[in-house]
């Protein structure tokens, strides 16, 4: 194993554990887990008639309890999800049909796939009856107007997760968590609740207290198996390694964090505890360097611990993180490739009162995610003007290896845009990544900063040039004019559609949110929000202090890019009429006229290689956009956070995969059923002009309104930056890109000949992670089309 800069001390780290740890992961297999489903179904039947919240606190609790608990013969670190490494649970309680229509084809699957035992299809085939008809996926199909449903079958609206799992993206206040326990938050439900004036607080407290008391005992059961494998292992500094698990399993969490390791090894178990109580996915660590520096700290000072022995131990919780896993319906899965959890764990930046937070945690931490290598965490750093150069030109040294981290995000546009939702600075400067690249404050923000309706605004497009019909499915819900005198004529009637589907997306959101607030109450995940306990309600009930979420706008690059070719090309050269246009991408360029005029269209600039023109247009799309956000609330508004909004976000996973093959071809000349561009990325392969031409585009959107996230995605090939002399251009491009305003951007170094040398033998490619859209997964465990979109991206070098 190769290092950045920090060479630990031999003896104090050992290499060959973490190679064994982290090729035992590489090559885990995904499979499913039934112990949680039978366990919630189990304590269900036995509740019936009880308040919501007790029943799933109290099937949290028994699963808590009786699940399989397993310590890795090799980790520092213990907790699991489920009873296997890398196996996903299933929650019933979510949705249960789709699990069983897919049971023999999880196998089967040309990407994510998942091995199901005859037991566990039986097991799973007994439980669907209860549940049947009485999940959240059925209260929102119930619910859901006739008119999504149409936007839907014309491929506009996706809703996906939001629709069957539970919410996720959310980061709790681990700075409470380590200063009290959950011992003592415990004992605060139980005072809150014998107070309580309403029932339903009162199950609130009750709830939480259960959560709270059942993680202490799962806890103290990792103690009693450490201790008795301890007895088992020939190993003698193996078994005192266990012997420790065991001490510190006993008393973990009933009182503050008394050094480091008890303070990694928690936020570990909290991440885990919320991955157990839902299938939601972002449970995030945030600001890691900032909340667990004083434990380290105080350890070095005081001698009990070794910058290389904490290094060790931290690599061994983030290859850790890699042993859990989620399973979605083949549909959804689409959207969501390579198993991705999106455990996004972020260092650097400046500290809620505006100074540089950089401290020696961090660097530790780019150096552990240097030997771990794996897709989790999905790995990010804040940086600023202030923040140091070695510490920018390590982060460039771990980007160069390959392995897509760390996304590097911009405070001062990433703090404004947050602030300007009427967000405090101190919060808005104390920001993290809840997800992919979606942005908040960690511990005030509540659920879903991002990913809820999914909206092809390339089919929008279509739509566009068909009157409002869809000409796949011949439905038409919002009819516009289907010839235009001028430009601005076709613009207006992009804005009419836009704002109609959006319309529809919000009122899908709402559908699901009024579902996922009896569903995916998690009185456990609640507890960790500022201001849920004072006021007596989960998060999804409006008890956090911030409720900020956004959708999911997938192709402004290709519209913006198609919308300039018809200005250009129709109305103001006048070399085509939009009819000539139209015909030619419903014939997908084919004919000889077609593919002449597909010429034509591929000429005009597109986005990414800073024409003035052309990136005004895609400017104006992301305008169109936020000019509707402040029309539009959450179902939260006026029940409690402070601050409730709608924000923007281009972070939209794989979605541009499948959502570009339920699209024909546009005006820009890309081909039907191809991808669209990913979050605010050039269109793959048209940008031209260098990476610098690239963030000189980027910067002129409106990147400090985009306060849920902006996503760009850039590949440069591995020889550009083998030499210090282009590391150190390439830290200049770091720089650059944060001087001029670009919120985020993430790297794939990798030549196109390895991707298909991979796609060919992907067994001896099991260890080439690749930056898919706003997190990482292997490479192999893509589907195809997604593989191809990948390579299909520029590959730039630095000059």
């Amino acid at each position: 194993m190769e290092f950045l800069e920090f060479i630990p001390r031999n003896d104090d780290i050992d290499l060959e554990r973490i190679r064994r740890l982290r090729t035992r992961m590489q090559n885990r297999q995904a499979s499913l887990c039934t112990e949680r489903a039978m366990c919630y179904t189990r304590s269900f039947q036995e509740t019936e008639g009880e308040d919501w919240l007790l029943r799933k606190a109290k099937a949290f609790a028994r699963t808590l309890k009786e699940m399989t608990i397993w310590i890795d013969k090799d980790s520092l670190i213990f907790g699991c999800q489920a009873s296997r490494n890398f196996a996903a649970p299933v929650f019933p309680e979510y949705s249960i049909d789709w699990v069983i229509d897919e049971l023999e084809t999880f196998s089967l699957r040309d990407g994510d796939v998942f091995q199901v035992s005859e037991e566990d299809k039986a097991r799973l085939r007994s439980i669907q009856s209860y549940w049947h008809g009485h999940t959240h996926e059925d209260q929102v199909r119930r619910a859901t107007p006739e008119r999504i449903v149409q936007a839907e079958q014309q491929k506009v609206l996706h809703r996906g997760g939001i629709s069957m799992s539970g919410d996720g993206h959310i980061v709790p206040d681990h700075e409470m968590i380590l200063n009290r326990g959950f011992r003592d938050l415990a004992r605060e439900c139980r005072e809150r609740m014998a107070a309580a004036e309403t029932g339903h607080t009162q199950a609130f407290y009750e709830a939480a207290a259960i959560t709270l008391e059942a993680a202490l005992d799962w806890i103290k059961r990792f103690g009693v198996l450490a201790g008795s494998l301890a007895e088992e292992v020939d190993d003698p500094k193996r078994a005192a390694e266990l012997r420790s698990m065991q001490v510190m399993a006993q008393s973990l969490l009933e009182q503050p964090a008394q050094n480091f390791e008890e303070a990694l090894q928690t936020v570990y178990l909290v991440h885990v505890l919320q991955m157990i109580e839902s299938n939601g996915h972002s449970f995030c660590y945030g600001r890691f360097d900032q909340y667990l520096w004083p434990y380290l700290q105080t350890d070095l000072e005081m001698g009990r611990i070794t910058k290389e022995k904490a290094l060790e131990r931290i690599t061994h919780m983030f290859l850790m993180n890699s042993s859990c896993n989620k399973v979605r319906p083949y549909g959804h899965t689409r959207y969501s490739q390579g198993y991705p959890l999106y455990s996004n764990l972020m260092i650097g930046g400046r500290r809620p009162d505006g100074e540089d937070g950089t401290n020696p945690l961090s660097y530790l931490c780019l150096e552990a995610m240097n030997l771990t290598a794996m897709a989790e965490p999905n790995f990010s750093m804040r940086y600023s003007k202030d923040t140091p150069d070695d510490l920018l030109r390590l982060a460039a040294r771990l980007i160069a290896t390959g392995c897509g981290m760390p996304s590097m995000f911009n405070d001062d546009v990433a703090a404004k845009a947050i602030h300007d939702l009427g967000i405090p600075w101190e919060d808005a400067l104390d920001y993290c990544a809840i997800g992919c690249v979606e942005t908040g404050v960690p511990g005030k923000y509540g659920h879903r900063a991002t990913g809820m309706t999914y909206v092809n605004w390339g089919k929008i497009l279509e739509l566009l040039l068909h009157g409002g019909c869809d000409p796949a499915s011949g439905t038409c819900l919002c009819p516009v004019p289907d010839e235009f005198g001028s430009y601005e004529e076709l613009w207006s009637s992009w804005n009419t559609l836009l704002k109609f589907y959006t319309d529809l997306a919000v009122e899908c959101d709402a559908v699901c949110d009024r579902s996922l607030e009896r569903y995916d109450a998690s009185p456990f995940a609640s507890v960790f929000i500022r201001d849920c306990l004072e006021k007596g309600k989960t998060a999804k009930e409006g008890g956090c202090r911030y409720d900020v979420v956004s959708q999911s706008n997938i192709g402004p690059a290709v519209v913006g890019n198609s919308l300039y070719a018809l200005k250009k090309l129709v109305f103001d050269d006048r070399e085509l009429t939009l009819a000539q246009v139209r015909e030619a991408m419903d014939d997908n360029w084919q004919s000889p006229e077609s593919a002449r005029i597909r010429a034509l269209c591929m000429e005009v600039p597109k986005f990414g290689n800073d024409d003035d023109a052309v990136d005004a247009v895609v400017k104006d799309v992301f305008e169109s956009y936020l000019a509707l956000l402040p029309d539009y609330a959450t179902i939260r508004k006026d029940r409690g956070p402070a601050v409730s909004a709608y924000a923007m976000s281009t972070s939209n996973i794989t979605s541009y995969v499948p959502n570009g093959k339920d699209t024909g071809a546009t005006p820009d000349g890309r081909t039907a059923h191809s991808p669209l561009n990913e979050g605010c990325s050039p269109t793959q392969g048209t940008d031209i002009n260098g990476p610098t031409a690239v963030i000189r585009s980027v910067a002129k959107l409106p990147n400090d309104r985009v306060a849920a996230g902006q996503l760009l995605n850039m590949r440069f090939s591995p020889d550009s930056l083998k030499t210090e002399e282009n590391l150190l251009r390439f830290t200049g491009f770091l720089k650059a890109s944060r001087r001029l305003g670009i919120y985020h951007n993430q790297f794939n170094v990798v030549d196109s000949a390895t991707l298909r040398q991979a796609m060919e033998e992907p067994d001896r490619y099991r260890n080439l992670i690749v930056r898919v859209a706003g997190y990482c997964a292997q490479f192999v465990s893509l589907m195809p089309e997604t593989q191809l979109a990948i390579i299909d991206r520029t590959e730039n070098c630095l000059q």
